[in-house]
């Protein structure tokens, strides 16, 4: 699917005032089309009164199986409204060059990735701290991480085969159980749980000189159905900037086992995917 039907289209009108982000996930059709579609589209974007914050080409995907799509873009609109002006402008252009798109509509929120990015002075303090200025080694990675929610083994062993010391993106979309899956006779939302692991994982994050770059609520599902290997009800998406690699797997094996314990027991499915900017701004993959 390349389109919304009239059903996601009518959605849009029940999400309220305020900012709302499309996020699409695209397989292109031919690369070369795509390169332009890709600027047609960022221009319609301003000219709707919306713009682009992220464009970035994804590597691979570390947690969630094998995906079809080769790239996302974030757009963020002042209203529902402009957002589907920006989208339908460019209608032509994309049945051109897109062969399939996974798009969610997303509720921005500012305070976070503000709030987190400005304790960036914190990072060398904290890496010491917490002991985070080396990847330290990650055992038993196949028993001690669900496969539905975090990276295993075969899949850190891919990242590494990129390069290590450029930025990138970690692109994060999170479905939260009802209900927090634990033993300890706890009676709180998935939401809750995770919110937990949030909190005690920010200072490893930030110690590696990390932030989310954007985060957000997802309100609904923009284009896409059950057919997409990314179908689901998710809760939250998330672009998350790293310096490199090297750096996220610093924070990754230095993780607080309470936290992971509140982040398992919170988390129903995630998708990760590691992803660079499209015009090299970011740093790129070191294959080819």
């Amino acid at each position: 699917m390349i389109e919304p039907t009239k059903a996601q289209r009518a959605q849009l009108h029940d999400i309220g005032a305020g900012e709302a982000a499309l996020v699409q996930f695209l397989a292109p059709k031919e690369q070369g089309a795509f390169k332009q579609y890709r600027t047609v589209s960022a221009g319609a974007v301003a000219e709707a009164g919306g713009r682009r914050t992220h464009d970035v080409v994804i590597d691979q995907t570390l947690a969630g199986g094998k995906m079809p799509y080769q790239a996302i873009t974030v757009d963020v609109f002042s209203s529902s409204l402009s957002l589907l002006t920006g989208f339908e402008a460019i209608q032509g252009e994309r049945q051109a060059a897109v062969a399939e798109i996974y798009g969610l509509i997303v509720r921005p929120a500012a305070r976070l990735p503000r709030v987190v990015k400005r304790l960036g002075f914190l990072a060398p303090l904290l890496s010491r701290i917490l002991g985070t200025t080396r990847e330290k080694e990650m055992v038993n990675l196949e028993r001690t991480v669900n496969p539905n929610t975090g990276p295993v083994p075969e899949t850190i062993a891919e990242m590494r085969k990129y390069e290590q010391t450029t930025p990138f993106y970690m692109m994060n979309l999170n479905r939260y159980y009802g209900k927090a899956q634990t033993n300890d006779g706890g009676d709180i939302s998935g939401e809750e749980a995770y919110n937990r692991y949030s909190r005690r994982i920010v200072p490893y994050l930030i110690s590696v000189g990390g932030y989310p770059d954007m985060f957000g609520n997802v309100l609904s599902l923009f284009v896409g159905d059950e057919n997409s290997p990314l179908y689901d009800e998710w809760s939250d998406f998330a672009m998350v900037y790293y310096p490199s690699r090297r750096n996220f797997l610093r924070m990754m094996s230095h993780a607080p086992s309470k936290g992971v314990f509140h982040r398992d027991a919170g988390l129903q499915r995630a998708i990760l995917m590691p992803s660079s900017d499209a015009d090299g701004g970011l740093g790129r993959s070191a294959r080819p």
